[in-house]
């Protein structure tokens, strides 16, 4: 596809940016796939799938994405309301009537679109949720309605937004009632094989063991991160049991809210408006299986996933083309700042550069010193400068300006650092910058601030 010049500058500080932080800090590895208008823009795995046999990650390697599972259920309940097989307004004992002596008496109120929206009122993983801490499996179906029919809703029905596993996993047993078929059945035939070559898993077996990047814990023992083991997810996969990679996990949503052969346009339109408040927060709402959040530059739609040893999030800019999957393998939120960042950076560099500034402009970095590490891009009268340092570049973004093109002042640095002095760069006889120094600091070319500093140390590295 055709990449404009903006773009090919936002992807060198996107790319420059992710090298860096899996580089810098103690994360195992990810993926990240940028797609625009059905193509993928940009797709690459950084770190390990494996922190013990320092396996190299891969484009291609498996990931558990957990709650984007919901989308995919939603995905398929909002196919059959097309077909006229569901409705959402009914009532979910229309369709489970092992429900209808349920203890608590508002269970018959709650509809089929209460669970695609999270507004049920069940609880959010079940009486005894250890499976998620790998400690038994996970739920299986009998377990799952032994579970249900024992419990009381925590709230009425359509009262509030209150996640729940549980409820995404009763649309499950929704869609195999409906279709006669099991769920992985549904989602191959409503969705895996209208997409074709994307080979996303219902659920996770050891038959595919080899297909995966190893999941990690966060730094516990001896601050180490260690692998977890692979568990499939039984009754709770509509819930959180898919897997897949970045490039797949992104082709689906895009498909999904932007392109066509999932669901009709009109259906398309109610799911990227359709959302309710989530309870005591500030910004964010959930859909029929899809998560909004509100920010003052840009809302995002998509999804975000936690499974033991795994954490990705996937979102839309709403009022752009891209869709960005950020899949990680250890349980950290960075992913869903670090999709936000994507975006921003895109639309920093739209907002700063004009197409024809942007054919002019150059990139540098990592150019470092002791204290961060930045990247720039420069044209003669402008220029931005990232800090690599963590994973919402563009909430320190310097923006740059030039009289002469050699010397260039950032007037938003504070007043704690050495705002009003001059920016100047050495570059080499092709353009390209070697080094750079904010008044009397310093930042050089990653391998020589590198060299240099192992002539600082009281032990050199052996």
């Amino acid at each position: 596809m055709n990449i404009n010049d903006k773009e090919k500058l936002a992807l060198k500080v996107i790319d420059t940016w992710l090298d860096y932080r899996s580089r810098y800090s103690d994360f195992p590895g990810f993926q990240v796939c940028i797609r625009k208008e059905g193509k993928v823009l940009f797709s690459k795995a950084y770190g390990y799938a494996n922190l013990l046999t320092k396996r190299p990650l891969t484009t291609k390697d498996l990931f558990h994405i957990a709650s984007h599972s919901k989308t995919f259920t939603s995905c398929a309940v909002l196919q059959l309301v097309e077909q006229g097989k569901l409705n959402l307004h009914q009532s979910v004992l229309d369709y489970l009537p092992e429900f209808k002596n349920h203890k608590d008496k508002r269970f018959k109120q709650i509809t089929v679109r209460d669970l695609l929206s999270n507004r049920s009122g069940l609880f959010r993983d079940g009486i005894d949720s250890e499976f998620w801490d790998l400690q038994k499996p996970f739920p299986s179906k009998d377990k799952l309605i032994e579970d249900v029919l024992s419990s009381h809703l925590i709230y009425a029905p359509n009262e509030c937004t209150k996640y729940s596993n549980m409820g995404f996993s009763l649309l499950g047993l929704i869609l195999e009632k409906v279709l006669r078929m099991p769920y992985q059945n549904v989602i191959e035939t409503l969705i895996l094989k209208k997409l074709k070559d994307l080979h996303t898993l219902t659920d996770y077996s050891d038959q595919q063991k080899n297909m995966f990047a190893d999941g990690h814990s966060r730094p516990f023992l001896e601050q180490k991160r260690l692998p977890f083991k692979h568990v499939p997810t039984f009754a709770l996969a509509p819930a959180t049991g898919l897997c897949g990679n970045a490039e797949e996990t992104s082709r689906f949503f895009e498909t999904l809210l932007l392109g066509k052969g999932l669901l009709k346009q009109e259906t398309q339109k109610e799911l990227l408006s359709l959302n309710w408040s989530v309870k005591n927060t500030s910004q964010e709402r959930y859909g029929l299986g899809l998560q909004f959040d509100r920010f003052p530059d840009r809302d995002l739609v998509g999804h975000n996933g936690s499974y033991p040893g795994f954490s990705s999030s996937t979102t839309h800019a709403l009022g752009t083309k891209y869709v960005v999957s950020f899949l990680l393998n250890t349980n950290e939120i960075m992913p869903m700042r670090a999709v936000r960042s994507i975006i921003q950076i895109f639309s920093k560099v739209d907002s700063t550069f004009t197409s024809e500034e942007a054919k002019q402009a150059i990139t540098g970095g990592p150019l470092m010193n002791k204290w961060r590490g930045l990247v720039f891009i420069l044209t003669k009268k402008k220029g931005l400068g990232f800090s690599l340092e963590n994973w919402a570049p563009n909430d320190e973004v310097m923006v740059l300006s030039s009289q002469n093109g050699e010397e260039y002042l950032c007037d938003n640095l504070t007043g704690y650092a050495s705002i009003g002095e001059s920016f100047t760069f050495t570059k080499d006889k092709d353009g390209n910058i070697l080094s750079a120094k904010l008044g009397s600091y310093p930042y050089l070319f990653e391998k020589t601030f590198l060299n240099n500093l192992k002539e600082t140390l009281l032990m050199p590295p052996q």
